[in-house]
């Protein structure tokens, strides 16, 4: 009985998903996710550099969140990076103050029922 449960928890276990952070549960966010939504829709009006820095760190975002969710091959699904970016800006026309990071996770929800679950 022992043995079965071993063998069940070994090939469960990678299935899992795992959060890391310290013993309070916290980490570091690098980059523009630490800022807050006012600053992302300035970058977005302004365009150039800021804009494309916000971009970059969204894009990693969602590449993380590939490698990271399982069966999950791309959270955006039937949508494109455009129809993202435009759900990011509503949001956070609504919520000025949340961080890009605190607005992801919300975006994540909605996108994953519609996620590609494989490549096809």
């Amino acid at each position: 009985v022992m043995k079965t449960i071993f063998l069940i928890l070994l090939f469960l276990l990678p299935a899992l998903p795992v959060v890391a952070a310290d013993e309070h549960g916290l980490y570091w966010i690098y980059g523009v996710g630490r800022q807050n939504c006012s600053t992302y829709l300035d970058a977005r009006k302004a365009g150039g550099f800021e804009e494309i820095s916000y971009k970059n760190w969204i894009m990693g975002y969602l590449t993380s969140v590939n490698q990271s969710t399982a069966q999950t091959y791309d959270i955006l699904g039937e949508s494109d990076f455009l129809s993202a970016l435009a759900w990011l800006d509503r949001h956070c026309e609504k919520y000025p103050a949340d961080t890009i990071y605190m607005a992801m996770p919300n975006m994540m929800a909605v996108l994953y029922p519609q996620r590609r679950k494989k490549k096809e």
